[in-house]
């Protein structure tokens, strides 16, 4: 009990204290609107605020990336080259959400100025085209009429499972080595009926360039077997030279 009636005599007497300093103060002319009076209060301080935790990285959206859509129906490939052999594509996964393009651009006009991006639209970055000087836009690709799918070069509509023929028409050797089997994945057999990956179930469309990796190690050498002449122990090696810049990076 005598405590508690010290504390209180002690907390009355800080508060005439600073009363009275605050008075005085006023009366000779100093300007206090900017002290912090918060610890004559008889609340409790807050607690200090639990820092906040680091945001996790986003998860990109189906659409955002190069992803093979083996639930689809693969569809049967336009005959691109003469002798073509007959092809089955299997397409890349789509943001369902954003698709048709029409729901939302039957409302709302389509700007063909290049300009930067607001939502939905601005989750990439344009990273295709650098070897057209710059001058691909959205509109190079895609439709401003009917759903918003694709379009080619002269105007022809195009589906997005179709987006082959679009990479054909500036990528023409590679288009050429899908076709014939040197370039891309395959799934079915080669004596049967044969089933491809679109070029945007590998390339992500807006950023086709694959990223630098790190390779992964080289296989195991059997006991026994003799080592070749150019061969050199690993701590005897020395630095090797850093990842190439990437082509983009290498424009600006």
């Amino acid at each position: 009990m005598k405590l508690k009636f010290a504390a209180i005599s002690i907390h009355l007497a800080l508060g005439v204290c600073l009363v009275s300093s605050g008075v005085q103060a006023q009366e000779g002319g100093l300007d206090l609107s900017g002290w912090d009076w918060s610890a004559t209060s008889d609340e409790a301080a807050a607690e200090p605020a639990a820092p906040a935790e680091p945001a996790k990285p986003k998860k990109p959206r189906p659409g955002e990336t190069a992803i093979p859509d083996f639930e689809a129906e693969p569809q049967a490939a336009i005959a691109l080259f003469p002798d073509m052999p007959n092809l089955k594509v299997i397409p890349s996964q789509k943001d369902e959400e954003m698709l048709p393009c029409g729901n939302c651009h039957q409302w709302a006009e389509s700007d063909p100025t290049p300009r930067l991006l607001k939502e939905p639209h601005n989750n990439f970055a344009l990273q295709h085209g650098l070897h057209g000087k710059g001058q691909f836009w959205c509109f190079t690709c895609h439709d401003l009429e009917g759903d918003g799918g694709l379009r080619t070069l002269e105007g022809e509509t195009l589906g997005f499972d179709q987006a082959y023929v679009l990479c054909s028409q500036c990528h023409v050797q590679e288009g050429r080595d899908w076709a014939f089997g040197a370039h891309g994945k395959r799934i079915g057999s080669w004596r049967g009926e044969r089933q491809v990956l679109n070029c945007t179930a590998c390339h992500y469309q807006h950023r086709p360039g694959w990223l630098p990796r790190k390779a992964l190690a080289g296989p195991a050498m059997r006991m026994g077997l003799e080592r070749p002449e150019h061969w050199v122990p690993l701590e005897q090696r020395g630095g090797r030279d850093p990842l190439p810049t990437p082509i983009w990076e290498r424009a600006r």
